[in-house]
């Protein structure tokens, strides 16, 4: 009698892109961008359906398929199922680092850092909370707004959005991206601009513009396949196979597709939202005016994070910043000094946007850091070494306290999740921590002695002192940020819109 035995098993290797894209290719392109759609809808309504459920689908998977097969899909083909959907999301999760399938790593560290990176800006920009998000747009850009005492903008000067848009406010386009999302979202991602035309939107008028909602539409929502293609090959062709999923996705800034007469479809709900949010103003001012705009934008941005300091309750207060030295070499200080119980907190704020090489882990990947974080961290030391200067000018910074510090950016960097790339900052003379503008959001909830006790007692690497604050976030508070609370609230339609469009809005295709 002779015996078998079997072999070790094969080590089962992930997906590449290029696998990927074949699998997606097999489906008819418009019944796929249907399906994801209606699947996205339901899952920004938290109502998933048990089949994409079960294979853990999230939208930035959808997302991913979605560009794919708009990039490279076809017709004549099998008509996609939800069942397919949610496979081909599975394969997109799936898809393996190929410097780690090839063999060719030369820098463990380094590479690790990267992937880390990739994952963080794939997956944390859509778990954003809307409410604060929509309505920090409001208090940056809008209504809401705020510009510096004795500040001479050069391009945030009164009417520059309308200049932008030919005459539409800012408020009426973020309300106008908040209906349209709603509706979209309500009706398995599609909206079509003659629900407008009947009678049950015609009380809307009453608290939006509804031409400004065709305008938002037509003008800052909506293309064309060809026009997509064209738009993604100047994103993802340049880049190698293991960063091509994770290249800037055209749909974050036309998240409607014009598929057949009449249809105009959201493979990507969540993404519609997104153009409300400061990101995406941002960058409609930048294309505008530059660098006028952004150099504007870090005064307002400044100004805005004084704003929030000032809302802790509790013993604090928030010192801005000190010119001092000679008349002929004047310096800047830091931006603020929060004045806490036990602790003085040295601020700087950074509005510089990550760049695209940081979000696919490119070769100068680490630019944007650089040129913000560092920026950051070098400007607290400097305000630290310089500290009985700056406190002769300014009797209310108490040098006798205790130090640290915090770098603020306006969008999220992710470093107090990757500590691997927190070894990559220069070493801070005092405890320094990264935070976004989000966070400290949360953080001003707490009041004066909480904040102190979270700042003192956060951990740190020892190498630089830079502390990983992240964990210690979660800070214990009764409260919500009510500058972002009254923003919204004094916004009616922003509540309104959401109820009425979920009573009105027509329904018509069916849920997978």
């Amino acid at each position: 009698m002779s015996t078998h035995s079997r072999g070790p098993a094969k080590k089962r290797t992930p997906p590449t892109w290029e696998q990927f894209k074949t699998a997606v290719r097999r489906h008819d392109r418009d019944s796929l961008l249907l399906v994801l759609a209606s699947l996205s809808a339901a899952d920004a309504r938290d109502e998933m359906p048990e089949v994409a459920a079960r294979y853990g689908l999230n939208p930035w998977n959808l997302a991913s398929v979605a560009r794919t097969a708009l990039a490279w899909g076809g017709f004549q083909r099998p008509v996609a199922t939800p069942e397919n959907a949610a496979y081909l999301g599975m394969v997109d999760a799936n898809i393996g680092d190929e410097a780690v399938v090839t063999g060719d790593v030369k820098d463990e560290s380094e590479r690790l850092s990267k992937v880390l990176t990739r994952i963080f800006f794939e997956q944390f920009p859509g778990q954003r909370h809307a409410p604060a998000e929509v309505a920090r747009s409001i208090l940056l850009f809008g209504s809401a707004g705020e510009q510096p005492p004795d500040f001479a903008p050069e391009a945030m000067v009164p009417g520059w959005f309308e200049e932008i848009t030919s005459g539409m406010s800012i408020d009426d386009y973020v309300a106008s991206v908040f209906l349209i999302f709603v509706g979209a979202r309500m009706n398995r991602g599609i909206f079509d601009l003659r629900w407008l035309e009947g009678a049950h939107f015609a009380e809307l008028g009453e608290v939006i513009d509804l031409d400004a909602v065709r305008r938002t539409f037509n003008e800052y929502l909506v293309t064309t396949p060809k026009a997509f293609k064209a738009e993604n090959r100047k994103w993802q062709d340049p880049l190698p196979s293991p960063q091509k999923k994770y290249a800037f996705n055209p749909l974050q800034d036309k998240p409607f597709i014009e598929i057949e007469a009449g249809t105009t479809v959201a493979p990507w709900v969540q993404a519609i939202l997104m153009k409300a949010l400061p990101p995406s103003i941002y960058f409609m001012g930048l294309r505008a005016y530059r660098n006028a705009f952004s150099r504007d934008l870090g005064h307002i941005y400044q100004h805005y994070v004084g704003r929030q300091l000032r809302q802790i309750g509790g013993l604090s207060s928030v010192i801005p910043e000190v010119a001092y030295g000679p008349k002929t070499s004047r310096r800047d200080s830091c931006d603020w000094f929060l004045d806490l119980p036990g602790v003085l907190v040295l601020i700087e704020c950074k509005a510089r946007q990550p760049i695209e090489s940081l979000r696919v882990g490119g070769d100068d990947w680490m630019r944007s850091i650089e040129e913000s974080i560092h920026k950051g961290i070098n400007q607290v030391n400097r305000s630290n070494a310089d500290i009985e200067k700056i406190a002769a000018l300014n009797p209310e910074i108490d040098v006798e306290k205790p130090r640290v510090g915090l770098v603020i950016t306006l969008e999220p960097f992710y470093i107090n999740n990757n500590p691997l790339l927190q070894e990559e900052l220069p070493a801070a003379d005092v405890p320094v921590a990264i935070i976004s503008v989000g966070e400290l959001e949360m953080l001003v909830c707490a009041d004066a002695d909480e904040i102190a006790r979270v700042l003192l007692e956060a951990p740190r690497l020892a190498a630089n002192e830079i502390m990983r604050l992240a964990p210690a976030l979660d800070v214990p508070t009764n409260s919500e940020n009510s500058l972002l609370m009254q923003t919204w609230d004094s916004l009616p339609f922003f509540r309104r819109l959401e109820s009425y469009v979920t009573e009105t809005t027509p329904s018509t295709t069916p849920d997978p």
